[in-house]
């Protein structure tokens, strides 16, 4: 299925829904003039609505931060991978050669191997240990000259980066709205959609037109905070172009020693 198919299905229900309300439960005649307080319909109605742009709107905002933090992350671990490689050409030449190709293997398998595990929310225990390989072959590294010694510290210290940043990564994916807030969302939208309904809606072409447009809002808005709750989730997460670049960086720091 298509990640666009969600927002567009949901949409669609919350109309339907809207349509079912107000066909079944509204009135087929123009509610008499009195039958109702109009202030307190106004209060209740304004009531509703705020409580459910509060707790959407909160939501949006912090998932969007979130997602933008995520997608950093992966520049920023991209980043560290790319000042190891560049360190590890510093070390004997054996050593490089082994390093470098851990770093490649280790890109590599982020890109299709963990990927598709964050979008379930976890990360691969294998990238893990391909991880962990890297900095066992730059622990072990040769380094008897002073220069050969700065390019370990440096290809550790940028390796060190990398575990923090996917470390992030990792906290990133497991995290979430709560249940009690999502909740609260479907029940505020349902409650604001069959407001009018509830109270006696006319149930005129006009009106019904009128209230699934706004049940197709409340429940595009829904949709909305649901993709984004998920940060490395299409269509909106954090994809793996960091890594590609990454790759593309070894090469072209492997160019000029061919």
């Amino acid at each position: 299925m298509s990640p666009y198919a969600v927002p567009l299905l949901t949409t669609l229900g919350g109309a339907a829904f809207a349509f079912c309300l107000g066909r079944f439960l509204g009135r087929g005649r123009v509610t008499a003039e009195g039958d109702y307080g109009s202030q307190a319909l106004s209060i209740i109605g304004a009531v509703l609505l705020s409580s459910f742009i509060l707790l959407t709107g909160f939501q949006v905002a912090g998932s969007w931060s979130a997602l933008s933090t995520a997608r950093s992350g992966t520049y920023d671990e991209a980043r560290a991978l790319t000042d190891a490689y560049w360190a590890a050409g510093g070390l004997a030449a054996a050593d490089r050669t082994t390093v470098r190709g851990l770093l490649r293997r280790y890109t590599a398998d982020v890109r299709t191997v963990e990927f598709p595990e964050l979008r379930h929310g976890r990360t691969s225990p294998a990238t893990w240990q391909a991880l962990d390989r890297v900095r066992g072959a730059v622990r072990g590294a040769v380094a008897v000259r002073p220069d050969q010694q700065a390019a370990k510290t440096a290809a550790q210290s940028a390796l060190a980066t990398v575990y923090e940043t996917r470390t992030d990564r990792a906290a990133a994916a497991k995290a979430g709205i709560p249940r009690i807030i999502w909740l609260a969302m479907v029940v505020s939208g349902s409650f604001l959609v069959a407001f009018p309904a509830v109270l006696g809606l006319t149930a005129t072409p006009r009106h019904l037109v009128a209230l699934c447009f706004a049940a197709a809002a409340v429940a595009f808005a829904i949709s909305l905070t649901a993709q984004l709750n998920h940060p490395f989730r299409e269509p909106f997460g954090a994809g793996r172009t960091a890594f590609v670049f990454a790759e593309t960086r070894f090469g072209q720091m492997d160019a000029p020693q061919r």
